[in-house]
């Protein structure tokens, strides 16, 4: 059976803090109906003169877009959005955390996720007469760290990162 968009969640860190161990998490995807990674992967092809094809990997460049995101003052993330847009801020001040989980056994106790450190940045605001929109890229900024949360945290909405691998039942 084929896994659901939703078994697929992106969190991030609203306190921008850039604190793993107090990140305080609010999940993305009210009013977006399609969100993926773009992994964006950096290869380049040469063609030597002895007809061989060399490829060189040089990784990724992972993106997301959350477009769109609607201005809504009872998300917790909203006013750090909307002060990276309106005052425009750069660096470090728009740094935070990402986390992402990938349920595919409804029925297991604890569920596959990464934490990584990430850039949020609004691309434009205002919009249409749907609402005020804030799309935002959120662009990977860090190491990947591979570990799992419990079934039981995502259900209260508050999801508790673990580093380190699920044990085999």
């Amino acid at each position: 059976m084929k896994l659901q968009r939703k078994a697929l969640k992106h969190y991030l860190d609203y306190t921008f803090k850039r604190e793993l161990k107090s990140a305080a998490w609010e999940v993305l995807g009210d009013d977006i109906e399609d969100m993926s990674v773009e992994l964006n992967p950096d290869t380049d092809q040469k063609e030597n003169i002895l007809g061989q094809i060399r490829t060189s990997d040089k990784g990724y460049k992972p993106s997301i877009s959350a477009d769109p995101y609607y201005a809504d003052p009872e998300k917790k993330i909203y006013p750090k959005i909307r002060e990276i847009a309106m005052d425009r801020l750069r660096g470090d001040k728009c740094k935070t955390y990402m986390l992402e989980v990938i349920v595919e056994d409804t029925s297991a106790a604890k569920q596959l996720a990464y934490v990584q450190e990430v850039m949020v940045k609004p691309q434009s605001y205002g919009g249409d007469t749907e609402g005020v929109d804030f799309p935002f890229n959120i662009l990977e900024d860090g190491e990947r760290i591979k570990g799992y949360v419990t079934s039981e945290s995502l259900n209260t909405g508050s999801p508790v990162f673990t580093e380190g691998a699920i044990e085999a039942a």
